[in-house]
Parts: structure tokens; C-alpha cells; sequence
């Protein structure tokens, strides 16, 4: 028995324990490749993005054959999909002075980073189910071979005399006490605990290398949960400002408006920065990420707006949507924001500070709206296009509010 249990986990350290390890390897590569996409994506510079695309190429041909077929064409695809992004950029910089052009490529851009993202997704579930197969095979034979050898101590307890007290002492000592360390780590293990390291290593061999196996299949799980908190994390956040991003936006969103319980309705604010890319050109890209960041912590503490979401569309657009008691409650909240946003102070080198403005496109859904999540964002962007053509720095319905008096965005003009 202990001859098998040798043998057993001979073939788990040569074998399977390394599976699981190249599983995790391709595991953060898959998580990296994600963040290069989304770089690639969010890139505005021609030579940023043949960098970054250089570095998925690369990342993409260093997945080896074992990782699984999909794997390996799903990074090649992702390969493939990275260079159209690129492309599709700069046939829109190409072709800026055509408007119908330039947003044909740049949906196409948007389609192919879409596309990507979901290919990267699939990766990553089927990853973490191979190595999750692959690891609760290893914990079922650890567990059989100690429990067996456990049966066989107590066994051998049962002889008679002073040598079953001393083979009991012994026992304990060298084989029911690593048997049951090893046991109690793959308990924690199921736990989702860390497990505890042996204080006394066993004279066996076999029950060392089990011990041993045990410890290595708890970091292994303890990585693999890790990696899909972050995966999770990847597919459900903005990695820049930690807001929802827009697969999120668009989940509560459509929940928000099939509540048929709640008061009022369902109100967007649709948030556009201003002059952001002369903020880029003058102060560098770090301080417009320091913007986008102090803006989204601004976003998440608007105590005044109810059940809201606060999330990122896309560039220097953000969303925020929340239960509102009308159409006119939304447009008096959006001028609070842009107020707020206008009191901002962004520090920069020294004692110097920066503001920004941002204007506001305003839609509401009353309670049982059949209009659709699509129809309010497309009402939103429309109202801040109206701001935007206005003179920015204020919020602006889709359409005039029949309202009681006159609303004031942040410089005192009217709005909706």
C-alpha cells in the first residue's frame, strides 16, 4: 500500500501538480492579455498601439499546446482582432475630417475589441475548469491514500501488550499525526482556509511527499481562486477608475427599469468631460487619468441620488443611473453634479490645481416604460450633444421639461 501510495504521488509531483501549475500560468497570462486589449482599445496614439499590439502578438504565441486547442486559437484570435482594432484606429484618424468615416471605423473598433473581450472570457472559464477538474482529482487520490493508511494504523493499534502502546506511540507520532495534518489542510482546502504548514516532518517518505502534495495543491487552489476574483473582477470593472464598466451598466440598468415597485422612474446622466483632449495635450495622459479617477470618486459619493450606479462608458464618458421621482427631480440632480464636478481641484506638481467642466445629457423612464435600455441611453447621448453644442458646462434634457421654474447648471444658464 504505502508502495502505491509512493507511486501515486510520484505521478502527482511529475504530473499533475505541474498541470495545475501551467493551468495558473495560462491562467495570468489570459488576465494580462485582457488588460493589453483593453490598453490597445483605450490607446489614442499610433505608436502606443503598435507597442501594445507588438506585446500581444507575443503574449498569444507564448501559450503552449497543452494549454488546449481553444486556448491556443483563441489567443491567436484575440492576436488577430487586436491588429483590427489598430487598424480600424487609424483609418479613423485617416479619415478625420469625414464624420460618417470615422465612426464607421471606430465602430468597428469597438466590435472587435467586443469580440476579443468575450474570446479572452471563455478562455479564462475554460482555464479555471480544467485546472479545477485537474485539482479536485488530486484532493479525491490524496484523500483515499491517507485515508487508507490511516485504516491501516488503526489496525495495527489493536495488537495486544506494551508493543501496542509503543507502536501506538510511534504511530502517532510518524504516521497518524502527518496522516491527519494531511487530512485537516485538505478540510481547510474545501474551507477555502489556508492550510498550516507540518511543524514536524515525517520519517516515511510517502507520508512526507503526501504532506508535501497537500501544501502544494492549497497554494495551487488558494492562486486559482485568487486569478478568478480578478477575472471577475476584470469583466465586471473599469480597471482604471474601479467603477462598473459597461457590461455591468447595461445589467442594472435593465433591471432598474423591470422594477415595477419602486416610486417615480428611472433616471441616466450621461457625463462628458470637457475639452478632455486639450487636458491630455497640455498636462500629459497621467494627469487626465488622475481626472477620470478624482471624478469617479466625486461619482460614487453623490449621496443625494438614490440606488444609483455610477459607471464608465467609454473614454471620458461616464453614467449614472438612479431612481428618480421625475424628469424634472433628474435635471435639477444633474446640475448638481455639474456643479460639483466644477468645484473640483485636481492637484498638480507643486502647489498648482487644475478644474475641469463636464457637461450632462438628461433621460428619464417612468415607472413602466416599454421604451428599452437602448432607446433612454440613445434620449441621453442625444440631451448631451444639446450640452455640448450649447456651450458645455451644463445638463440638458432630451427634450424641454414642462417644469414649475427655471433649472441652473453651474455657471447660472439655463438648461433643459
Amino acid at each position: 500500500m504505502l508502495t502505491k501510495i509512493e507511486r501515486e504521488a510520484k505521478f502527482t509531483r511529475e504530473t499533475q501538480l505541474p498541470l495545475i501549475l501551467s493551468q495558473t500560468r495560462n491562467a495570468v497570462k489570459t488576465e494580462r492579455l485582457a488588460s493589453l486589449v483593453r490598453a490597445i482599445y483605450l490607446a489614442r496614439d499610433r505608436r502606443l498601439e503598435r507597442q501594445i499590439q507588438l506585446q500581444i502578438q507575443a503574449l498569444a504565441q507564448g501559450f503552449p499546446f497543452d494549454a488546449g486547442e481553444r486556448v491556443v486559437s483563441g489567443s491567436k484570435s484575440v492576436a488577430t482582432l487586436a491588429k483590427e482594432i489598430a487598424a480600424a484606429r487609424q483609418q479613423a484618424r485617416d479619415s478625420a475630417g469625414q464624420s460618417t468615416a470615422a465612426f464607421n471605423f471606430e465602430e468597428r473598433a469597438t466590435a472587435a475589441y467586443s469580440q476579443a473581450i468575450k474570446i479572452i472570457d471563455e478562455m479564462g472559464k475554460e482555464l479555471s475548469g480544467d485546472a479545477a477538474l485537474a485539482a479536485d482529482r488530486l484532493a479525491k487520490e490524496i484523500e483515499a491514500g491517507a485515508a487508507s493508511t490511516r485504516n491501516t494504523v488503526l489496525l495495527t493499534l489493536l495488537m495486544p501488550g506494551l508493543f501496542c502502546v509503543v507502536l501506538l506511540l510511534l504511530a502517532r507520532r510518524h504516521l497518524a499525526k502527518p496522516v491527519l495534518a494531511a487530512i485537516g489542510n485538505l478540510k481547510r482546502i474545501s474551507e477555502n482556509r489556508p492550510t498550516l504548514p507540518v511543524q514536524t516532518r515525517p520519517v516515511l517518505a510517502e507520508l512526507a511527499m503526501i504532506g508535501d502534495a497537500v501544501l502544494s495543491y492549497g497554494y495551487t487552489a488558494s492562486e486559482l481562486r485568487r486569478k478568478n476574483v480578478v477575472l471577475q473582477a476584470l469583466a465586471e470593472e473599469d480597471p482604471l477608475t474601479g467603477l462598473a464598466n459597461r457590461r455591468t451598466l447595461e445589467t442594472y440598468l435593465q433591471s432598474a427599469l423591470a422594477d415595477k415597485d419602486k416610486i417615480g422612474g428611472t433616471a441616466v446622466l450621461l457625463i462628458d468631460v470637457d475639452h478632455f483632449k486639450s487636458i491630455n495635450d497640455r498636462y500629459g495622459h497621467q494627469v487626465g487619468d488622475q481626472c477620470l479617477q478624482s471624478l469617479a470618486l466625486l461619482l460614487v459619493s453623490l449621496d443625494r441620488l438614490p440606488s444609483s450606479l455610477a459607471a464608465r462608458y467609454g473614454g471620458e464618458e461616464f453614467v449614472i443611473v438612479y431612481n428618480a421621482d421625475n424628469e424634472e427631480q433628474a435635471l435639477l440632480d444633474a446640475a448638481f453634479v455639474c456643479r460639483r464636478i466644477e468645484a473640483m481641484r485636481i492637484p498638480l506638481e507643486g502647489e498648482h490645481s487644475m478644474t475641469m467642466t463636464a457637461s450632462i445629457g438628461v433621460s428619464f423612464a417612468p415607472r413602466g416604460d416599454a421604451g428599452g435600455m437602448n432607446e433612454l441611453i440613445l434620449r441621453a447621448d442625444k440631451a448631451l450633444y444639446l450640452a455640448k453644442s450649447g456651450g458645455r458646462n451644463r445638463a440638458v434634457a432630451d427634450h424641454p421639461v414642462q417644469a414649475r421654474g427655471r433649472f441652473s447648471n453651474a455657471r447660472g444658464q439655463t438648461a433643459g
